[in-house]
């Protein structure tokens, strides 16, 4: 299982796969509940990247 942890890393991991979203949308899809994730403390955002790679529709 891959996963990163925070709006930044996610952010990072996508533009290395030519899919980039900038911090501020990751955190207005959090909040909208469009963007897979779990939140294991009120601070702590992390990010499963196999069921990321899913939600955007690409193919590993």
């Amino acid at each position: 299982m891959r996963n990163v942890r925070g709006a930044k890393a996610l952010s990072e991991y996508l533009e290395s796969i030519g899919a980039p979203i900038s911090e501020s949308t990751i955190f207005t899809l959090l909040r909208e509940k469009k963007i897979p994730h779990q939140r294991p403390a009120p601070r702590i955002l992390i990010f499963n990247l196999d069921v990321i790679d899913e939600w955007l529709g690409v193919k590993s």
